[in-house]
């Protein structure tokens, strides 16, 4: 089992991206604005507030205490880092963007809520006298696993993958972590959340795992017995079996205390056939020191919707 300790996304690490940040107008101290009227605010919070009153003006969204201005969430360019997986950055025919991080070390990045064709991920030293291009791997956004044959071929229905990870990057301080997300032209291309970091081995994940949902859809009948479904998000759950050193159980203990109130990344195998990877946090953990060579671990984890 892995986790990723993750890399806190800011205006320093995030250097570009394809995708534009004009959601709305950028809110303005001289501006007034109406019940209703939105803005978007960039420089800091990278979110999307709502205009609770008539004559709104000079009151700053991120300083508001809620009674002039309501926060919607983030603008379209930043909902790849606002830890709702269901809340999509969405473009047209591709999403890019470049980070760099002159503080961490970066082995593995995972993508969530993927909606498109093709993934990107590319890794270049630009430092004086660097490696240049260290690492460049692309991977197809299109599950043919069960196509084994010729009549699955014609008329077995396509499936997407809507995560993906990557867990094999050099540990290149100071390098461009370039990523794209392709679609068929014309099309629009999504995704939920992109977390990177550096990835941690706790243990080996064993049969016995099992992994979930939590649905938060309504689902109501009226008097006449007639269904009314509101479909909403949902999060996935994971209990992990993890079989790890004995000598190691300090350490495991110690590194899941630290992110008690951090959403990780929890990587059950790297084999994403099994869907054991959860963005998220820990319920909670118990480790029994079963025998002076190994123990075990249960660990249960709740995804982000």
């Amino acid at each position: 089992m892995d986790i990723i300790r993750p890399v806190t996304v800011d205006n320093t690490i995030l250097v570009s991206s394809n995708v534009t940040e004009d959601d709305y107008a950028e809110w303005a101290s001289g501006t007034t604005y109406s019940t209703g009227d939105r803005v978007i605010v960039i420089g800091t919070t990278h979110k999307v507030y709502e205009s609770l009153v008539n004559s709104n003006t000079g009151n700053d969204p991120t300083t508001d205490d809620g009674s002039n201005w309501l926060e919607l969430g983030a603008t379209n360019w930043w909902k790849a880092f606002d830890q709702k997986i269901s809340d999509q950055v969405e473009n047209t025919t591709s999403i890019e963007y470049t980070f760099n991080d002159t503080s961490s070390y970066i082995t593995a990045i995972t993508f969530f809520g993927l909606s498109g064709t093709e993934l990107n991920v590319t890794v270049t030293d630009n430092t004086v006298g660097g490696d240049g291009e260290v690492y460049n791997t692309t991977i197809s956004l299109i599950d043919n696993r069960d196509v084994d044959d010729w009549y699955a071929y014609f008329f077995e229905e396509f499936i997407y993958k809507d995560e993906a990870q990557f867990l094999d990057m050099p540990p290149y301080l100071d390098s461009d972590l370039d990523v794209t997300i392709t679609t068929n032209t014309g099309e629009t291309a999504k995704v939920g959340q992109i977390v990177f970091g550096f990835l941690v081995d706790l243990g080996l994940t064993t049969y016995g795992t099992s992994i979930s949902i939590e649905d938060f859809s309504r689902k109501e009948t009226d008097a006449f017995g007639n269904f009314i479904i509101v479909e909403r998000p949902f999060s996935k759950l994971a209990d992990y079996d993890v079989r790890f050193p004995t000598s190691t159980a300090r350490k495991v203990q110690q590194t899941l205390a630290q992110y008690r109130a951090i959403p990780i990344v929890y990587i059950g195998s790297q084999d994403v056939a099994f869907g054991t990877t959860v963005y998220g946090y820990f319920r909670r953990f118990d480790l029994t020191l079963e025998t002076p060579s190994y123990s075990l671990a249960a660990i249960e984890v709740e995804g982000l919707s």
